[in-house]
């Protein structure tokens, strides 16, 4: 059966980044190219300041979205549950990965993997990213216009990341006014997930034990088998740097946790505990494409195609990383 993709989005973005404005063309979005393989996809947006929205809903909390979210891929999937789940977080997207886990675990359902696209990851932050702290709008909502890095404001950089892909593809993707008036939202603070001092100007620091729990950060029962599809270019260099490591890290610590104990590898014979070190050791890098890019490195038909065409490579990494794991535990449990 094919995989139904929950997309995530990222601050400031509404979820149409994964499919498109009506003006658009279709084919420069990921959701044409899902659907070229017969894949699925379900996103959402949270309530921001965007016109679309009734009203802001600046208190959202990062384990409410992602019950909101695991409550919609429940219906999608029905209570069955056979469709295999991918999810694929962009940019603060990652930020859900552990309670969006736990979320569907609660339902009776499982993601088969999470892909990271640029996916900044549930942990609270080491590399001095995001000083002096954040602000707030008057609404309550994280003000995302702001936060300067390299010397230009978040803003600039994404017309930036749309002009260079624009660029690339030889017209233009998404026009300056209309990122601005269909695709920009300022977002619920919360949904950054926990910090160790506050990353907010003005905010009271928070019960960090608390909320360290309900996002699930060190949690290795809500740890997927992680991925990543890396933008190679140096306007995202932090994640260019980083991802094969960080979401490498994770798959291995959730097979320590969630997989491993249950093969004994102290009772494996020597040719099988060869075999199994060289494939978890081995996972992080199988698991990790690259693409050339920024940023939105999925935007344009070049590189939503390319994305893609990753995504269904790495499921079947997944599905091969599996069966290893199934194959090991039938011959440990043979006579």
């Amino acid at each position: 059966m094919k995989p139904l993709v929950v997309f995530l989005t990222g601050g400031g973005v509404l979820a149409r980044i994964v499919y498109g404005h009506p003006q658009g063309r279709r084919s420069d979005f990921l959701d044409y190219w899902l659907e070229e393989q017969g894949w699925g996809l379900l996103t959402a947006s949270y309530p921001g300041d965007h016109p679309v929205f009734p009203a802001p809903k600046p208190d959202l909390k990062l384990e409410e979205w992602a019950s909101a979210l695991a409550e919609l891929v429940a219906e999608a999937v029905g209570e069955a549950g056979r469709r295999p789940i991918i999810a694929c977080g962009w940019s603060m997207g990652g930020k859900l990965v552990f309670a969006l886990t736990h979320a569907l675990h609660r339902r009776n359902h499982a993601l088969e993997c999470f892909v990271s696209l640029s996916a900044t990851p549930p942990f609270p932050r080491l590399d001095g990213v995001g000083k002096p702290p954040e602000s707030l709008l008057a609404n309550g909502l994280w003000n995302l216009s702001v936060g300067t890095r390299d010397g230009s404001t978040r803003d600039e950089r994404w017309l930036e990341e749309l002009r260079a892909i624009a660029e690339v593809e030889g017209q233009t993707i998404i026009e300056p006014e209309v990122f601005r008036d269909l695709y920009r939202t300022n977002a619920p603070p919360r949904l950054w997930g926990p910090e160790l001092d506050p990353y907010f100007d003005g905010e009271p620091p928070q019960d960090l034990s608390h909320a360290l729990r309900v996002a699930r950060v060190f949690s290795g029962d809500d740890y997927p088998i992680c991925a990543a599809i890396i933008p190679v270019d140096a306007r995202d260099y932090i994640h260019a740097f980083s991802d094969e490591v960080v979401w490498g890290s994770i798959t291995v610590k959730g097979l320590l946790h969630n997989v491993l104990p249950k093969l004994a590898p102290l009772r494996l014979s020597a040719h099988d505990w060869v075999r199994l070190r060289d494939c978890v050791v081995g996972a992080p890098r199988r698991l990790t494409r690259h693409l050339p890019g920024g940023h939105y490195f999925f935007l344009g038909a070049r590189g939503a195609r390319a994305t893609v065409a990753h995504l269904v490579e790495l499921r079947d990494e997944v599905q091969r990383l599996e069966a290893f794991f199934g194959a090991l535990r039938c011959s440990r449990s043979s006579p």
